[in-house]
């Protein structure tokens, strides 16, 4: 699937993310740039991106930066999710995608919207995109003691 399948919101979303990109850092060795953008039920967009540190324990990913700064805003009912990354080069041949300490951190935005997430996965060129959901991604999360 390529940026001309996507309908009309998809493409704001990835837009979204792309420019979000930009404000990615990441000096170190990969040099790997993501953004992500988050739609919630109201139809607002939040954007996030990635946060590498020279401690690489505590880098932040684009995704969860994205819904931590929705649930800041009170916006914790997300539908929708798109990813687009760079790498040192600027290029990325594959979608990128959420690594498995998102998809699960995601899962706690399930309790709140009781569906699940549109997830929109992008190469930096948006010429090879991967359209799922996070059940799709994650489908037997770690529910803790309480499920």
């Amino acid at each position: 699937m390529t940026f001309e399948d996507l309908n009309k919101e998809e493409k704001e979303l990835l837009n979204s993310a792309e420019e979000a990109m930009a404000f990615a850092y990441n000096p170190y060795t990969s040099q790997t740039r993501v953004g992500a953008a988050v739609r919630v039920n109201t139809g607002e967009v939040v954007k996030g991106s990635s946060m590498a540190n020279a401690s690489s324990t505590v880098n932040l990913c684009a995704e969860r930066v994205a819904v931590a700064n929705a649930n800041t805003q009170g916006l914790r009912n997300i539908t929708a999710l798109a990813l687009i990354g760079t790498d040192s080069d600027g290029v990325v041949e594959n979608p990128v995608m959420p690594c498995g300490v998102c998809r699960q951190f995601m899962e706690e935005s399930l309790i709140v919207n009781g569906g699940d997430i549109e997830i929109i996965c992008s190469n930096s060129a948006k010429t090879n995109i991967i359209k799922t959901s996070l059940k799709a991604l994650l489908p037997l999360p770690y529910k803790g003691s309480n499920a």
